[in-house]
């Protein structure tokens, strides 16, 4: 079962980085993919937690058919033991200070298994030039 909530995030504070990925308007645009990076220094963030961002095999995020409203859709391989992960996507213009993102929680991950996830509904937040990043971390 997928969790939802939303987070205020103050962007500019924010210990791991994230990935962009396409911006830009229309009803399709094609979509860059890539993997984040993390730091050590994330793993003091929440406790528990620790960066995944090698878990992520891939991630697309675009626009809908209303370009206020995106959707993110990733592929997760656990190279460990079977494990929750947590997947924070913010869609902000570069230098926002205040933004708001979504989490979704994917449970019990199972060890050498492509497993995808969606997320819907993002809002963007205000601002020129949006682009769309990712957190993977994981839980436990």
């Amino acid at each position: 079962m997928r969790r939802t909530s939303l987070l205020a995030l103050t962007v500019a504070g924010l210990v791991l980085p994230l990935s962009a990925c396409s911006g830009g308007g229309g009803e399709q645009p094609a979509a860059a993919e890539g993997t984040p990076s993390a730091t050590p220094s994330a793993t003091q963030a929440a406790s528990g937690t620790r960066p995944a961002a090698e878990d992520l095999l891939s991630f697309r995020c675009v626009p809908t058919a209303d370009p206020t409203v995106w959707v993110a859709q990733g592929v997760i391989v656990n190279q460990a033991g079977t494990a929750d992960y947590r997947v924070t996507v913010l869609v902000a213009s570069p230098g926002s200070t205040q933004a708001t993102a979504r989490r979704i929680v994917i449970p019990k991950v199972v060890t050498a298994v492509e497993t995808p996830f969606t997320v819907n509904r993002l809002k963007v937040n205000p601002g020129s030039s949006p682009s769309c990043r990712v957190q993977l971390v994981r839980l436990g």
